[in-house]
């Protein structure tokens, strides 16, 4: 099938190469193909900032960013400290200027912190990833104080996702109006939303406190398929393009394009519906059963070129936290049977999964076929559902899974480079919990007091450790971010997880 699809894609894009379409816009236009507009469009808090590209990252800035391997670089935010068990000093850039005009000071930090925690934004992902911030108060214009309702060593990772906005225009304006003009310190800022064209364009922030490169416009456009991508930039329409599938980026590369494809800190997982006790899955061993059945290592090679690793742990070997002497969960089909038997279900059993129809990764819809295969050879008869997006979403966070004991998700550690966002998610924490081990409550809670790196390594790692030998999910890969760029255009610059935008330049 693989194969199949493969040369279809390929018969599809040999079609357009050799024939190229004049760049209707300037030389100094940077033009990016990315697979949709942002949910909220201005509204930085609508949705988290995930991704390689991402329109928000060059319209606003947090008080951190995130380095390589999770190291924390500074931003708004020039330094910071602990002061006591739940409170954070942060020392804030001088000078900076939103795009209206308006100055990011202390009191700004505090507006946000104080929207994030108020009812009208109870509903955003981004509220629920910073519940444990109880509030901020002004030191003074550049020095800001944020207290936690309980002790938070990882504080300024999680503002590493907190975008400042221009706080007195957002008052006064409204979010639906802040959304459609928005006002953010970072290097560019909306010229047009191009809801009658489909692009939408951002132009050079000159107050900005970033330096930028050679482009004076980036002109993103929202190409909904990966074919289509592709084939925008063979017609010389886009000069750099996200989330292309494999096959693709290999057609790209032998018609003159530059690739990238590179794992993220994030995991792909089939999570249990463990909570469940009527469910088989609720059974450890036939959750460790599940696990011994995949062929990661086959689907690795078949479908994945390599690119990505398996794991069985719900960090990347990049992340803070990552166990390196843990062991692959083996493909042995034999001892997925055993511990199936040993549960109770030595004649097979069925399971309902639910996965999404419009996936991360272009691959993975083969994985779920290939994964549902693996398991009907154990004797597990998989009832695979695709659903959108935005059903599974609502399933994700309600814990509402309609009588699903599978869903596919995701262990997400790209935002802040730490294990302890997916071991919060995989525990009772959660809201609309999915896996609940009451014994490592405390581990959770001491490994967030813990302010010692060395000390709140190892507490994540034995946390880790015991997520491995007690599965929450079936473990695959991390996901990967795959990337095209035109020869125009030199190597495309990344800080972490992803691509700096505004420092893109162009070949003299």
């Amino acid at each position: 099938m693989n194969k199949y699809i493969k040369a279809v894609t390929a018969a599809a894009l040999l079609c357009l190469v050799g024939f190229s379409v004049p760049a209707q816009d300037g030389p100094d236009v940077l033009r990016v193909a990315v697979p949709s507009r942002p949910p909220g469009l201005g509204n930085p808090y609508s949705s988290l900032p995930i991704g390689a590209i991402n329109s928000n990252h060059v319209l606003y800035d947090a008080l951190t960013n995130i380095g390589d391997k999770g190291v924390i670089l500074p931003a708004l935010a020039l330094s910071w400290e602990s002061s006591g068990d739940t409170a954070w000093i942060f020392r804030l850039r001088p000078g900076v200027e939103f795009s209206n005009g308006e100055l990011f000071t202390a009191q700004t930090v505090v507006d946000v912190i104080t929207y994030l925690r108020s009812e009208e934004a109870a509903g955003y992902l981004i509220a629920g990833e910073t519940a444990m911030i109880e509030s901020a108060s002004v030191i003074d214009d550049l020095t800001v104080q944020i207290n936690t309702n309980r002790p938070d060593a990882i504080l300024p990772k999680r503002m590493s996702f907190v975008y400042m906005v221009a706080m007195e225009y957002w008052k006064e304006v409204g979010v639906d109006a802040f959304g459609m003009e928005p006002a953010g310190s970072g290097p560019f800022k909306l010229k047009d939303w191009g809801q009658k064209t489909g692009s939408y364009v951002f132009e050079r922030n000159h107050a900005s406190w970033r330096d930028t490169g050679h482009f004076d416009e980036i002109k993103f456009t929202a190409v909904g398929d990966v074919v289509s991508r592709a084939q925008s930039m063979l017609s010389g329409q886009i000069d750099l393009s996200f989330k292309l599938s494999l096959d693709l980026l290999v057609d790209l590369e032998a018609a003159g394009f530059n690739t990238v494809a590179r794992p993220t800190y994030s995991i792909g997982a089939w999570a249990f519906h463990q909570v469940d006790k009527n469910s088989p899955v609720a059974d450890v061993r036939v959750r460790q059963a599940l696990n011994l059945a995949v062929d990661r290592g086959g689907i690795a090679a078949a479908i994945l070129s390599g690119v990505t690793q398996p794991v069985s742990q719900v960090a990347t070997s990049d992340v803070f936290g990552y166990a390196p002497d843990l062991p692959l969960f083996d493909y042995d089909p034999d001892a997925a049977r055993a511990l199936l038997a040993e549960a109770g279900y030595s004649d097979g059993l069925e399971l309902r999964a639910i996965v999404r129809s419009d996936p991360s990764v272009p691959e993975s819809t083969l994985i779920y076929q290939v994964l549902a295969q693996n398991l009907a050879a154990v004797g597990v008869e998989v009832d695979l559902n695709p659903i959108p997006g935005t059903r599974w979403l609502s399933m994700y966070f309600s814990g509402d899974w309609s009588g699903a004991d599978i869903l596919d998700t995701s262990f997400n550690n790209s935002i802040h480079g730490d294990a302890i966002r997916s071991i919060e998610t995989a525990s009772c924490l959660k809201a609309g919990a999915y896996f609940c081990d009451k014994s490592l409550l405390p581990l959770i809670e001491a490994s967030n007091r813990e302010f010692d790196p060395v000390l709140r390594e190892k507490k994540l790692q034995e946390l880790v450790t015991a997520l491995h030998h007690n599965p929450p999910a079936i473990y695959l890969f991390p996901y990967f971010d795959t990337l095209a760029y035109s020869p125009r255009l030199n190597t495309i610059p990344m800080t972490g997880q992803r691509v700096d935008l505004e420092r893109i330049t162009a070949k003299k």
